[in-house]
């Protein structure tokens, strides 16, 4: 598991951490359409992502974790987290 917790400040409120836990991939059953799948918890809220292989699900999973605190906290994160592009972009 990897963990990266984050200092949120947001403006006028009280600082807190944020927490990011990206779990081991795991191996879907044969009839997925992905191969591969890891959970990531942020700050407590669990989502999965896939990939064709481990390490795809794992580039995945630091993808959404960014978006996500990117785009729900935008800079009021240490470390911050730069703009990710959409996909299609």
């Amino acid at each position: 598991m990897i963990e990266l917790t984050f200092k949120l400040a947001p403006d006028g409120g009280e600082p807190r951490d944020v927490v990011v836990r990206i779990h081991e991939p795991t191996r879907n059953p044969p009839e997925k359409q992905w191969p591969w799948a890891v959970t990531v918890d942020i700050d407590g809220r669990p989502s999965t992502t896939y990939g064709v292989d481990p390490l795809d699900a794992v580039e995945n999973g630091a993808q959404h974790a960014a978006i996500v605190l990117r785009g729900g906290h935008g800079d009021a994160l240490d470390p911050p987290i730069e703009p990710r592009m959409k996909a299609g972009q």
